[in-house]
């Protein structure tokens, strides 16, 4: 799978690191947006996480990005993000009318060469991430006490997840990392999102369930609080020089990492370690994002990026987006550059590898 061309992926980052360059060029006086409508098409039903993360946005792009457009969500929900980013792609004009909000369940799919993907990530223009962690829990009647438990549980453990080729992805090269078999953790597929699995763990069906960060700090942390659920390791950041780090979110709680090194004594290494570093760098780091087309205006672009970074200055708008996204801070500039060159430059290599993993343990058929 030559999914990645390191040439057009570098070439690609300098258009982006060009075009932040030339966004000081188009602000000033830039009527682009002046009497006009920008729409946002988030490709899941309302209510959920990246439609309230990108709804949030919407009154402060109208007053701070240039020209005052109205800003309009579309949601088109469907195939776990697939059918709404294909249309942005496929049907939407790169006119800089629309942007396209993206999550996890979006990347993920892109990465491992899903055939239903038409889009492709390195053709779009980054506007703002924001990051999240994932942190893995357990009930505590599930004798677990930590995360090196998971290799030898009183009893299986049972796992409320999507699909194998969803956000799934990170836990299941996680467990592959760690060791963990189907003996220890029965992973059982098919729940619709992260709120059905944690309304399984809530109802007993299953005994552990992981949690995006945001999701877990507002809806897990009082379940731990009651002694309810017992945190057991995060799946980390990683930093500049590819290192996996400890979640900035969640510093007290351990990572794949250390709970690998506290089980067997040394550091993890190998293909599936490298595989799941990259996978993680990538998604944790652009856990939800919005892009526009690379093939946008110049002055749509400077225009949004100045609205962006603008609506992240106003203290109403940090003071009100801790209740969303606690414990992270939004992507833009030089921090956003770093996060797409970890896109861009994972290895033709080890996208193979988590291709023929999935295909392989997880029967997963026509992958790129």
């Amino acid at each position: 799978m030559k999914f990645f061309s390191m040439t057009t992926a570098v070439a690609t980052l300098l258009v982006a690191t060009s075009l932040v360059t030339q966004a000081a060029d188009f602000t000033e006086g830039n009527e682009f947006y002046a009497g006009e409508t920008l729409e946002i098409l988030v490709p899941f039903s309302a209510g959920g996480g990246t439609d309230t993360l990108f709804r949030f946005f919407q009154s402060y792009l109208n007053e701070n990005v240039p020209g005052n457009p109205s800003v309009q969500v579309i949601n088109k929900p469907g195939g776990g993000s697939i059918i709404g980013a294909n249309e942005y792609v496929d049907i939407r004009k790169p006119d800089g009318f629309t942007a396209l909000a993206t999550s996890a369940s979006t990347i993920i799919p892109f990465l491992i060469g899903q055939p239903e993907v038409h889009y492709d990530l390195r053709k779009l223009q980054p506007l703002v991430g924001m990051p999240n962690g994932v942190v893995l829990y357990t009930s505590p009647d599930s004798g677990v006490k930590e995360g090196k438990d998971l290799l030898n549980p009183p009893e299986q453990l049972v796992l409320g997840a999507t699909s194998p080729t969803g956000i799934d992805v990170m836990t299941l090269l996680a467990f592959e990392v760690l060791g963990i078999t189907e003996e220890q953790v029965k992973i059982i597929f098919g729940y619709e999102g992260a709120g059905a699995s944690r309304t399984a763990f809530l109802q007993g069906e299953t005994n552990l369930d992981y949690q995006s960060g945001t999701s877990y700090i507002a809806n897990v942390t009082p379940i731990v609080e009651e002694g309810n659920a017992v945190p057991l390791l995060t799946y980390g950041f990683t930093d500049d020089q590819g290192d996996l780090i400890r979640d900035p979110a969640f510093p007290n709680i351990p990572t794949v990492k250390e709970v690998y090194v506290d089980a067997y004594g040394e550091e993890p290494s190998g293909e599936a370690w490298e595989a799941y570093k990259s996978i993680v760098g990538v998604v944790n780091g652009l856990h939800k994002t919005l892009w526009i087309d690379g093939d946008a205006p110049e002055e749509a672009i400077a225009a949004l990026r100045e609205g962006i970074q603008e609506s992240i200055k106003d203290p109403k708008f940090q003071e009100e987006a801790q209740k969303i996204w606690a414990g992270y801070d939004p992507l833009v500039g030089d921090e956003l550059e770093g996060s797409i060159n970890a896109l861009v430059n994972i290895s033709d290599e080890t996208l193979d590898w988590v291709s023929n993993f999935l295909t392989e343990k997880y029967d997963i058929e026509g992958l790129k």
